[in-house]
C-alpha cells in the first residue's frame, strides 16, 4: 500500500508465504543515509512519522486483510519500509510496545524486526528499552566498500557495528541477528 500521510507518502507492504504474512511498516518519510543502492534516500528526507502513524500502517493493513477473502493475516512485522526507524526511535519505541501489549497487537518478540542501518548509540538503547528480533544491513564485506554504499558506515564502521550487534544478543529474543546483503552485480557479489 501506498499511505498518504499529510504531506507525504509512505509504503507499508504485506509479504504473504505459505507459514506466515510480514508486513513491511515504514518508520520515515523519506530517508537522510542516502545509501547508493535505495530509491527512498535518493528522494531525500521529509520528516519522522508519529507513533500513531507507524501503528496506523499495522491498523489499515490488518484492516485490508480482514476483509480480503484470502484469509491471510499478519503473524510478523518488520520496520523496514521507508526510513532509518533508530533514527526515529522517540516514535518508534511506543510504537514496538503497542505492538508487542496483549491488550493492543499482541505480537511475540521474536515475530517484531527492527532493521537498521548500524546507528550504534540506539542498537544499545532498544537492547535496554525494547529488545525484539534485529536485522543489520550489511551489503559489504569490507569497511572501504561499504562506506561507498552506505555513508553512515563511516561514522559506525563495521567492527563496531559487529561489537554491538554481539550486545545486542544478550537480550535479544533470539539467538541470532540478522544480515542483509543486496547483492549488485560487480559491485559486492
Amino acid at each position: 500500500w501506498l499511505l498518504d500521510i499529510g504531506s507525504s507518502a509512505v509504503e507499508t507492504v504485506f509479504i504473504p508465504s505459505e507459514n506466515r504474512g510480514t508486513l513491511c511498516i515504514s518508520s520515515q518519510a523519506g530517508c537522510t543515509l542516502d545509501c547508493g543502492f535505495c530509491s527512498t534516500g535518493k528522494q531525500g528526507f521529509n520528516r519522522n512519522l508519529t507513533t500513531s502513524e507507524i501503528i496506523g500502517q499495522l491498523w489499515l493493513a490488518k484492516r485490508a486483510l480482514a476483509e480480503d477473502a484470502a484469509g491471510q493475516h499478519i503473524s510478523n512485522i518488520v520496520m523496514m519500509g521507508m526510513g532509518e526507524p533508530l533514527l526515529n526511535y522517540e516514535n518508534l519505541l511506543p510504537a514496538l510496545r503497542l505492538m508487542l501489549d496483549d491488550n493492543a497487537y499482541g505480537l511475540s518478540r521474536r515475530r517484531v524486526t527492527v532493521s537498521t542501518s548500524g546507528i550504534l548509540p540506539m542498537i544499545d538503547r532498544l537492547r535496554d528499552d525494547c529488545p525484539v528480533a534485529l536485522a543489520v544491513s550489511l551489503h559489504a564485506p569490507n569497511d572501504s566498500l561499504r562506506d561507498q554504499l552506505m555513508p553512515i558506515n563511516r561514522k559506525y564502521p563495521i567492527a563496531d557495528l559487529v561489537a554491538a550487534c554481539s550486545r545486542y544478543l544478550d537480550r535479544a529474543p533470539r539467538d541470532f541477528i540478522t544480515f542483509e546483503y543486496v547483492m549488485l552485480s560487480g559491485v559486492n557479489d
